[in-house]
This record gives C-alpha cells, structure tokens and sequence, in this order.
C-alpha cells in the first residue's frame, strides 16, 4: 500500500516536471520618437492659445490714436471748408469762379464729414471696449479714399493759387493759402489713420 502511494506521487511529479515551462519574455519598450515623428505629431495637433493679455491694451491704444487722427482730419477739414467758403469778396476773389477752389471746398466738406463720423465711430468703439473689428478694412480703404481726394484737390488748388500771389497778396489770397494747408494736414492725419488700420488688419489676422 505504501509502496502504491509513493509510485503515484513519484509518477504525479514527473508530469508536472515534463509539462512545458511557462516562458514570460518582456516587450522592448517603443523606440523613442524622431524629430520627424515629432514634427509630425506637433502638426497633427494644433492647440490654440487665448492672446496676451497686452494684446487688447495695444488695440485699445491705435484704436485712441486713430480716433485722435480722425478728429483732427474733422477739425482741419471744417475750418479749410470755412475759409474757402468766406471767399466771396466780388470780382475775381469768388471762389465759385475757380474750379480748382470749388473741388477743394468739396473735397473738404467730404473729408469733414467723413472724418468726423469715423472718429465718432471710434470713441464709441473705444468705450465699448473692443467690438467692431470687421469694418477694420471699410475703414482702411475710406481713410485712401478721402486721403487721395484731399490730396489731388490741394495739389489742384495750389498752382493757381500761386499764381494769384505772385500779383497780389490780399485776404482771398491768404485764405486759400491757408485753406490749402488745412487740406494737407487732413491728408496727413487720414493717411496715418489708414496705414495704423493696416497694421490692426495685420494684427487681427495674426495667429496666437
């Protein structure tokens, strides 16, 4: 009897010896990534980011600076539209009688108009803080606009106003001199307006 269990424990552990070992082989850990695995990544996934927060004090400045523009183009303009309009002495000092004078006084009261309701525009914008920004390229193009028709009807207005002065220097003289000069500086300040439009557009278009 004894003999019998010692036999069946002898033949249980020569089946379990001959039983194939169980083999545990560990996995390489994955090769590290290449500059090109990561360029590809990086590409893949995109993560945008909220712009800083000196962004929104920059546009808060050009968008002053630009409604500082525009009120001075409005005040120049509306003082030159005054000047060449009190130009009725009778004779040859009507200022109805000369082309030149009547596309500067024209050309003025545009520019006035327009300059006065952009900078209005403007100081709205400003106190709302922000908002608006679509019109970025209206207003860019108008500030062209009114700029080069200020420009061609000064650059008009300015030979025969010359000319006139090389015979007499009287107060119809004087005005359109001075009217002339007021045309310029609104020239000045809508083409500065205009180039300040161009870089909030480029702002505006630039990824944070």
């Amino acid at each position: 009897m004894a003999m019998a269990i010692t036999t069946k424990h002898q033949i249980n552990h020569q089946q379990h010896t001959s039983s194939p070992a169980h083999t545990f082989v560990a996995k390489p850990p994955p090769p590290p990534l290449g500059p090109a695995s990561f360029h590809h990544h990086n590409h893949k996934t995109t993560t945008t980011f909220p712009p800083p927060p000196e962004y929104d004090e920059e546009r808060r400045a050009l968008d002053g600076i630009v409604a500082a523009l525009r009120l001075a183009a409005a005040a120049a303009a509306f003082v030159g539209v005054a000047l060449v309009a009190s130009c009725r002495h009778g004779d040859w000092m009507e200022f109805a009688r000369y082309p030149e004078y009547r596309y500067l006084l024209g050309a003025s009261v545009v520019g006035c108009v327009f300059s006065a309701a952009q900078a209005t525009r403007s100081f709205r914008r400003i106190r709302r803080r922000g908002g608006g920004g679509g019109r970025l390229l209206l207003d860019f193009a108008g500030d062209q606009v009114v700029a080069y028709l200020l420009i061609t009807a000064a650059s008009a207005a300015l030979p025969i106003t010359m000319r006139m002065r090389s015979a007499v220097v009287n107060i119809f003289t004087d005005a359109m001199v001075s009217a002339i000069g007021l045309a310029l500086v609104a020239f000045a300040a809508l083409a500065l307006s205009a180039m300040l439009n161009g870089f909030r557009i480029a702002a505006a278009a630039r990824p944070y």
